[in-house]
């Protein structure tokens, strides 16, 4: 008779598969019972099934509130581009049959502070005013992205967004055709949401979040534009296609 092996999945994989199943016969906003309560119902331990909610946190699937409980997420469509080209959120979206809107929109001009006098490229000791573009990007009314643009007044004014704005500081720059933008120089890292981003993205604080630090350049390699981007990674998946060295 032949032996059969039988292959034991670790608890934390069937309770994401558990999970998964229970998750897909919700609608979204539904109220996930208490973790206590949950953990009882699915027959796992309390630790196993809050590491795989916190999982599914960072994932999108399911959306943490202070103080009110877990909630099931919108199933909202997931933002997939690569890295090499250079493309507005805007765009992308677009692109993909997603429709975005912006809220907590805030425009001013003022002296940039130290740390963005050094990322336009400045002399520390410089004294630059700067047109700043702070917004949420929702989708269907989730926020997805928080977006900083620093752009200096030589560039960029408030009256330039219009009424119209949209989100993308890119696009109008683009649109303007002055000056003539060369390269995107971007930073990628993971970050964990403080206090301040986690209301902004309503997520939970400790989150993880995609932060892109990016200098946008002309052709005489001036940066037009330094902007800073929180991305939730549950609703984004970047790709870069890389060349094989044959050395």
């Amino acid at each position: 008779m032949d032996t059969i092996e039988l292959k034991i999945r670790p608890p934390h994989i069937q309770v994401e598969e558990t999970l998964s199943e229970l998750i897909e016969q919700l609608e979204p906003g539904t109220q996930l019972p208490p973790e206590p309560k949950l953990a009882q119902q699915l027959g796992v331990s309390r630790a196993t099934l809050r590491e795989v909610m916190r999982t599914f946190v960072e994932r999108g699937v399911l959306a943490r509130r202070h103080g009110v409980g877990t909630f099931v997420a919108s199933r909202i469509p997931v933002l997939e581009t690569g890295l090499e080209v250079l493309e507005s959120l805007d765009r992308m979206a677009d692109r993909l049959g997603v429709v975005t809107e912006v809220s907590a929109l805030e425009v001013l001009e003022r002296l940039a502070t130290p740390s963005e006098v050094l990322g336009l490229g400045y002399p520390e000791d410089a004294q630059v005013e700067v047109l700043i573009v702070n917004r949420v990007i929702t989708v269907e009314g989730e926020p997805v992205a928080d977006l900083r643009d620093i752009v200096p007044l030589g560039y960029l004014c408030k009256e330039d967004l219009g009424a119209d704005f949209h989100g993308s500081v890119l696009d109008i720059l683009l649109r303007r055709g002055t000056p003539m933008l060369s390269t995107s120089r971007t930073q990628i890292v993971a970050e964990l949401a403080n206090p301040k981003f986690a209301e902004r993205l309503q997520i939970q604080k400790g989150s993880a979040l995609l932060k892109l630090v990016a200098k946008l350049y002309s052709y005489d390699e001036k940066v037009v534009d330094y902007s800073v981007s929180y991305f939730v990674p549950g609703h984004f998946k970047f790709h870069v296609m890389r060349r094989v060295s044959q050395v």
